[in-house]
């Protein structure tokens, strides 16, 4: 099982222990973590950046929350990037788990909408971290999609393409919506 680790490079200067602490345990519990992204660098190190490297950086974080089973984000610190990368591993299915230190909620949860893949820890102390965030895991890990494949036909195939392209959404969300669509709308499936 592949994590991908989420948080705010700027709020790393102050909450880098929890942030050490989260990657710690999510790798007790987990095949591999992604964080490299959030531990290994620091805002001077993005500020320094070119234009070309920072749409790198970009296009591995969204290839990451694409190859990750679960996604987890520490929002103590706000941070309209992390909120952004939140929202896609969400539109991508991805059960994600919120963290957040103190009684104070973030702003990001007021804008989200609720999922059964999304899931909210509260946490006030350090113990916390290691005690809930391996349930909550398990939780997550309950929640993760099951991969299912099939052949279509090249006709299918470029309009999925056309779709990804024009749509900006990606194939497997499309069809995945489609299903999901005819579920509510199919009565005989309803009343089972």
């Amino acid at each position: 099982m592949k994590v991908l680790f989420l948080a705010s490079i700027h709020g790393k200067e102050g909450r880098e222990a929890d942030y050490n602490l989260i990657v710690e345990t999510l790798l007790k519990s987990t095949k591999e973590v992604y964080s490299d992204h959030v531990m290994k660098y620091t805002q001077s190190d993005l500020d320094a950046w070119t234009n070309e490297k920072k749409v790198v950086f970009h296009k591995q974080l969204l290839e990451n929350i694409k190859r990750s089973d679960i996604v987890v984000a520490e929002v103590s610190s706000q941070s309209v990037s992390v909120g952004y990368l939140v929202s896609v591993a969400i539109d991508f299915g991805k059960p994600t788990i919120l963290m957040y230190r103190g009684n104070k909620e973030p702003n990001l949860l007021t804008t989200l909408v609720a999922t059964d893949k999304l899931q909210v820890l509260r946490y006030t102390k350090s113990e916390d971290i290691q005690k809930d965030l391996p349930e909550y895991i398990k939780y997550a890990v309950d929640k993760m999609d099951v991969r299912f494949n099939f052949f279509i036909s090249p006709q299918i195939g470029a309009y999925l393409d056309w779709v990804s392209k024009n749509k900006r959404i990606p194939r497997a969300v499309y069809l995945r919506r489609l299903i999901e669509k005819e579920m509510n709308e199919n009565r005989d499936y309803a009343q089972e």
